[in-house]
């Protein structure tokens, strides 16, 4: 069955729950892109509606939005959206991508960053929690949930510079939950962490922004190392917890998650 026959048949679904939901519509930051197909067939797919099909429904942006040319962050953006930019959506998607039309174009916008629109209401507040992005120079303040299931596979080698030192050092994380579980990469680097925390360990978050695929992000890492470790050979037996926005811990420990906050807000402060 065709891409266009399949959205066909579900467009009406989907776009019935969306807007009884909208009240519990997220606002975030999100990614928009096209079909990998020929552009032509593209904007066929997102504008042909079937006879007696509901008619196309108005969404708003709800952060500065890309528009891309498929259906993920690895394919080309299209265009900038602006918050606020009002796009036709034609199918939608809760949980991944939806198609749209907007500014004479067609593609994708990643669900968690558009909201039914209302005619007459101010635009949503720009997205600042859930998955929501902000800025400042290079460094994103990126929600962990969306970071972790779009942007950061396991097994990555991340460049951290300690903000309060200027010290520099790599890790890698092994797994993604809560936060993300690291080990530094080498000896070297279990030297460096060191050293940021006076030559002892610590429990202490410190603000570090992480920079991996040529992305910069705003964290916070403890000196600690505890439980067990992925990487033979750094010279240290545990690994560490690397934080960003909106993570939290693994035992529920909601002072030290403000901790840890705190210092990703540092962090993301310092980069202005």
């Amino acid at each position: 069955m065709s891409l266009r026959k399949i959205s066909r048949k579900i467009v009406a679904v989907a776009l019935a729950t969306v807007v009884a939901s909208a009240s519990l519509a997220v606002s975030a930051h999100a990614m928009v892109i096209d079909y990998v197909i020929d552009p032509e067939e593209a904007v066929e797919t997102v504008t042909e509606q079937e006879e007696g099909a509901p008619a196309p429904t108005t969404f708003v942006t709800t952060a500065n939005l890309n528009l891309r040319s498929g259906p993920s962050t690895d394919y080309p953006r299209l265009a900038l959206l602006p918050h606020g930019t009002q796009v036709t959506v034609n199918f939608f998607d809760p949980d991944g991508w939806s198609t749209v039309h907007a500014n004479g174009l067609a593609g994708f916008v990643y669900s968690y960053f558009i909201t039914p629109h209302v005619p007459g209401a101010a635009p949503a507040a720009p997205a600042s929690s859930s998955a929501g992005t902000q800025i400042h120079g290079d460094v994103e303040l990126m929600h962990w949930r969306y970071l972790r299931n779009n942007i950061l596979p396991r097994n990555t080698r991340i460049h951290v510079l300690d903000v309060r030192t200027g010290l520099t050092y790599y890790v890698i994380n092994w797994s993604n939950g809560n936060h993300a579980d690291v080990d530094p990469a080498t000896a070297t680097d279990t030297e460096t962490l060191r050293a940021t925390y006076g030559g002892r360990w610590s429990w202490d978050p410190r603000p570090v922004i992480v920079t991996f695929n040529g992305r910069s992000f705003a964290a916070a890492i403890n000196g600690m190392p505890h439980g067990g470790s992925m990487t033979a050979g750094n010279g240290v037996n545990g690994h560490f917890c690397l934080h960003f926005y909106g993570s939290t811990t693994h035992n529920g420990n909601r002072s030290y998650e403000r901790t840890m906050q705190a210092a990703v807000m540092e962090a993301f402060n310092w980069a202005r």
